[in-house]
């Protein structure tokens, strides 16, 4: 499936951002999407997305009927409306009407927000639509590919409330690295309280071997292609146990002495006296 990614710009942005705040409130995700606001509004949203402050990326299935291959790698796109292809599989976009009356907004799967917070370290919010739930992971491969390649930024970074669980772990397969929890870092409106933060991390280097990881998990169904094969460990060599000797095992060793020795006739000697046959001292005449 392909998608195609276009930053939100020109005079019919405050429409488009009306049109996605719609879609998200018919679809019950204002409140994963803004988790800090108790009830987020339009005014809410226009501020979070002003494009002074960052940049609001749009994600459309472009070809809806369009087959085509696995070829994505992490690399400088060709134009900033770049068309990325990651599965090989068909997806039939909805036709709800009730998903905003914007162009092409029945296209949309999902929308990615960036902010520059620090140096050149940009902060990341994704949101995926209902009908790109299934493709959520490489629809963000693509946007985070899609700001390295034109923003100028060296590292994207992202605040998860930690009871958000599903959130965190999905930017964990989306190629963030959890850095650390920030104590008390996020107003969770539905608690009512500040909870923990997950810190996470995405560079270049993670991208692509998030990306590597895909597309190999991806091969492993299906179309001729197996799963990567994992070489057989061998087993490690028992290591000799050299057991104590015990009572038992030293008295039958002497046993078998004496009896070799009565056998050579050693112990067969004629005693010349009842006070040399003590059995301790065990003298014989060939022993003085």
């Amino acid at each position: 499936m392909r998608f195609r990614y276009e930053p939100l710009r020109g005079p019919g942005a405050r429409s488009e951002q009306d049109a996605i705040f719609n879609r998200m409130q018919a679809e019950g995700l204002l409140g994963c999407a803004m988790s800090a606001l108790p009830a987020p509004t339009h005014e809410d949203w226009r501020r979070i997305t002003n494009p002074h402050q960052g940049l609001l990326l749009r994600c459309y299935a472009q070809a809806a009927t369009e087959k085509t291959p696995f070829q994505k790698k992490c690399g400088p796109p060709t134009g900033e409306n770049t068309s990325i292809s990651f599965w090989d599989k068909v997806f039939v976009l909805s036709r709800d009407p009730a998903f905003g009356t914007a162009p092409r907004m029945k296209d949309m799967l999902g929308c990615a927000l960036f902010t520059p917070r620090r140096g050149k370290v940009w902060e990341f919010d994704f949101t995926t639509f209902r009908a790109g739930a299934p493709f959520a992971v490489p629809l963000a491969h693509g946007c985070l590919a899609w700001a390295f390649a034109h923003l100028d930024c060296a590292a994207i970074v992202g605040l998860c409330p930690a009871p958000n669980r599903h959130a965190w772990r999905l930017a964990e397969t989306c190629g963030f690295q959890i850095m650390g929890h920030l104590p008390q870092a996020c107003w969770h409106a539905r608690k009512k309280r500040h909870v923990d933060g997950v810190l996470v991390l995405c560079t270049p280097s993670t991208l692509t071997n998030s990306i590597a990881i895909a597309k190999e998990a991806a091969m492993g169904f299906g179309g001729g292609y197996s799963a990567p094969s994992i070489p057989e460990v061998p087993p490690a060599p028992k290591q000799e146990v050299q057991k104590p000797v015990t009572e038992a095992a030293t008295a039958a060793r002497q046993a078998q002495k004496d009896k070799a020795a009565k056998a050579a006739g050693i112990n067969g000697a004629v005693h010349t006296s009842p006070l040399n046959r003590a059995e301790d001292a065990r003298k014989t005449l060939l022993g003085q």
